[in-house]
């Protein structure tokens, strides 16, 4: 079967089972790339002058403060944004490939409402434990 034919089979399979699981990948699709473009908007944002502007080399330190602040939760802002759009990115890819929903650490299927709650989850809620307490996953099992 040429790959183009066997990657639309086996997306139809995976549609399937998603929705039978309770996902509608289509309705998760067009989430995801909305939330892209929600977020793209807010990383091309006009950069941030580090350089001061006049009134700011004048002002006291208190301005002085606010400025550094508001300049520091803005880069912040910034990284968290693109660290989203990559967790998007990665997901779509994973719906794109058919690994969606499966997890990378066991193999085994991520649960619909975990799912649902954490569309980019890459592994089940057992594996994700394990790796925050520092264990191996056993694949398997």
């Amino acid at each position: 079967m040429p790959s183009g034919l066997w990657r639309q089979w086996y997306l139809g399979k995976v549609q399937a089972m998603s929705k039978n699981q309770g996902l509608d990948i289509d309705v998760l699709r067009q989430q995801l790339l909305a939330e892209r473009v929600e977020l793209l908007s807010k990383v091309s944002l006009p950069a941030i002058d580090d350089h001061l502007s006049p009134d700011e080399r004048d002002s006291d330190e208190a301005d002085a403060a606010v400025s550094t602040a508001l300049r520091e939760r803005a880069m912040w802002l910034a990284q968290d944004a693109r660290q989203k759009l990559e967790l998007i990115q990665q997901t779509l890819q994973r719906i794109d490939d058919g690994s969606y929903g499966q997890c990378q650490s066991c193999g085994r299927s991520i649960n619909p409402e975990r799912l649902k709650a954490l569309p980019y989850a890459t592994q089940c809620i057992q594996c994700q434990e394990r790796a925050e307490h520092g264990r191996r996953p056993s694949r398997g099992r």
